[in-house]
């Protein structure tokens, strides 16, 4: 899940709204990709934040290269 907020973002609401937020996201239908760069060029067609910030700025996707999920226990 990755959640797009800006500076006009002035009140954090905390775990409650992140979890209602995936209740909601895990009703819907997901995308299915072949490899993270294709999820990453998706995500760059809806969100304002281009797919180069979201990488520099998180320590999980700048690792993520061919990762096994196991990887990350």
């Amino acid at each position: 899940m990755l959640r797009e907020i800006h500076p006009g973002y002035i009140m954090p609401v905390g775990v409650w709204n992140v979890r209602e937020s995936l209740r909601a996201l895990f009703k819907t239908k997901f995308e299915h990709f072949d490899n993270m760069d294709a999820a990453m060029n998706y995500v760059s067609t809806l969100f304002e934040i281009p797919k180069r910030g979201w990488i520099e700025n998180s320590a999980l996707l700048q690792k993520h290269t061919s990762a096994k999920i196991s990887e990350f226990n």
